[in-house]
C-alpha cells in the first residue's frame, strides 16, 4: 500500500515537474508563445496601419495627377514654388 501512494507520488511530481518545465522554461514555453502572439497582434494592427497610409497616398497621388488646382496647391504649400511674375513672402508664427 505504501509503495503504490509513494510511486502515485513520484508520478504526480514528474507530471508537476514536466509541466512547469514546459509551461516556462523551454523554449517553446507559455511565456514564449504569449510573446509571439503580441508581437504578431502588433504586426497585424501596423500591416492595417500602413495599407490606410498606402490607400490614402495613393489617392492623394490620383488627386494630384488628375487635377491641377491640387498639383498647384501642394506645389504652392509645401515646395514654395511660384509663379514667375509673382513674389513670395514667408511669414513664421
Amino acid at each position: 500500500m505504501k509503495n503504490i501512494r509513494i510511486r502515485h507520488m513520484r508520478t504526480i511530481l514528474t507530471l508537476l515537474f514536466f509541466t512547469v518545465w514546459i509551461s516556462f522554461f523551454d523554449r517553446n514555453s507559455l511565456k514564449e508563445h504569449v510573446t509571439v502572439a503580441c508581437h504578431l497582434h502588433r504586426l497585424e494592427r501596423e500591416v492595417v496601419f500602413y495599407q490606410a497610409q498606402v490607400n490614402n497616398n495613393r489617392q492623394r497621388l490620383s488627386d494630384l495627377l488628375t487635377d491641377n488646382d491640387k498639383l498647384e496647391k501642394v506645389a504652392r504649400e509645401q515646395y514654395y514654388m511660384k509663379r514667375a511674375d509673382e513674389d513670395i513672402f514667408i511669414i513664421e508664427d
